[in-house]
Parts: structure tokens; C-alpha cells; sequence
């Protein structure tokens, strides 16, 4: 991916992205703020939402839907994520930056769809998925599960944006923070489709955690702590949120 922009008024959340995708081969440009696009057709802009919805907007006018726009999101941001997810944002990075996440969502954007290389099980409207813990292979997973999402279940933006954000969350959190981007180690996906309804099953091969434990980033004393949004955000994508006693295993519930 060869043209990258990164546009954010806050310099050093632009310098140090810039810094880590450059220690991955990519040579970001970065710009203060939309004044500063003309002339510019980025593949991938890294977008911050600290101005709000509006150049999300603007992105899309400018570079159309050929353009991948990742948000840069802190507490203070987070509410605008949904609304700009809806806009046509395709992905996002919490604020303050850990290098893992950013490795792995420029390997996610920067390798294309691919094939997912994955085992399949499954008939009559269940769907089964094995892949090893490499983030490469995400897009086509999530692509898979949303196409049988809307053959056999809804369709709409309860497929395209709830399930496809809130199931790339839970892939990613499988492969960087449950198998600890250990290649030999699997990521297990079960989905069960009925018309107006999935259940969908992510399921690592690590030590799991307490979720119970995780803050709700929303409240005024945790406005500085970086923990609990991924969480927070699939339970306000999903109709339920489900861990397993280990808490190596999430089950999205989404009714169409």
C-alpha cells in the first residue's frame, strides 16, 4: 500500500503513528487537518476523530470509497466512532497507541482480501472456520461470515456494520491479545445463521481473562485509562455479549 496519509491536528499522536508504520515499510505522509488534502489520493488514511464527524464526511467526498480510512479514537472521541463507522470508516486504533494493535491492523489493511486458508465444517446454515493467528487473513474472514450473514440471515446495516465491526473486534483481540500473534496457534469461528438471527463464536487458544474485570471506559473516573473499549464497543454493536468460564471464547448474538 504505498500511499498513506495520516491526518491529525495533535502532532504527537501523528509523529508516533508515523514512526511505527514507518518501522513496517510504509512511508506516511502526515497533514493537520481536511484544508490540507488537496492534491492528495491516499490508499489509507489514518483519520483522527478528535474534530468529529465531519471529515469523515469529507474523506469519503474526497478520495470516494477506494480509500481506507482507519479512525483515531481516545475516550474523549469514542462516541463519535459509531457514527463515523456508519459514514464508511472501515476500521479504527484506540488512542494512546500500542504498537501491536497498529502492527496488526496495517497487516490486516496493507495485504489486501486474500484467501482465508481456513478449514470449513458445516451445513444448512452453520459455518465453521479455523485460521492460524496471522492478521492477513482477517479481511476475508469477516467478508465471509457477513456474505452468509446476508444469504441466510439479514441483511442491511445489522450485517454490513454491527456484525462486520463487532466480529473484526473479536477476531483481532483472538489473534493479538489471546494467542499473542503466535502463527501456530488457531483463531476458531463458529457461526449459526437463521433468518433474522447469528450467533457467532470466537474462540482462541490462550489463557482467556476475567471480563468481569474490565472498567467501562465511559465513566468519568476512567476517562484516562486506555482498557475496556473494544468490550464496550461489541456490547453496544451486539443484542448480547457471552464469554465462556475460561474467557478464551466471545458469542456475538445479533438479530437482524
Amino acid at each position: 500500500m504505498s500511499n498513506v496519509l495520516i491526518s491529525s491536528a495533535r502532532d504527537e499522536v501523528a509523529r508516533s503513528l508515523a514512526r511505527l508504520l514507518e518501522q513496517r515499510g510504509a512511508a506516511p505522509e502526515i497533514v493537520r487537518s481536511s484544508s490540507e488534502w488537496a492534491g492528495r489520493s491516499p490508499d489509507l488514511l489514518f483519520l483522527d476523530l478528535e474534530r468529529g464527524g465531519t471529515e469523515v464526511r469529507a474523506a469519503r467526498d474526497a478520495f470516494g470509497l477506494a480509500c481506507e480510512i482507519v479512525a483515531l479514537v481516545d475516550n474523549r472521541s469514542f462516541d463519535q466512532l459509531l457514527p463515523a463507522l456508519a459514514a464508511g470508516v472501515g476500521d479504527y486504533l484506540f488512542l494512546p497507541l500500542n504498537p501491536e494493535e497498529v502492527g496488526l491492523r496495517w497487516a490486516r489493511h496493507s495485504s489486501g482480501r486474500g484467501g482465508t486458508r481456513a478449514r470449513r465444517s458445516g451445513l444448512h446454515g452453520d459455518l465453521a472456520l479455523e485460521f492460524a493467528s496471522r492478521p492477513e487473513l482477517l479481511q476475508a474472514v469477516i467478508a465471509e461470515v457477513v456474505e452468509a450473514c446476508e444469504r441466510l440471515a439479514f441483511a442491511g446495516p445489522r450485517a454490513t456494520l454491527n456484525l462486520k465491526v463487532a466480529l473484526g473486534e473479536a477476531l483481532a483481540n483472538a489473534i493479538l491479545y489471546g494467542n499473542r500473534q503466535d502463527p501456530e496457534k488457531h483463531v476458531h469461528v463458529q457461526a449459526e445463521l437463521r433468518p433474522g438471527e447469528v450467533v457467532v463464536t470466537v474462540t482462541d487458544e490462550g489463557r482467556g481473562f476475567d471480563p468481569s474485570s474490565v472498567v467501562d471506559p465511559t465513566l468519568p473516573e476512567n476517562r484516562k485509562r486506555s482498557h475496556g473499549r473494544g468490550l464496550y464497543l461489541l456490547r453496544n454493536l451486539a443484542d448480547e455479549v457471552r464469554f465462556n468460564e475460561v474467557g478464551n471464547a466471545v458469542t456475538l448474538v445479533l438479530r437482524g
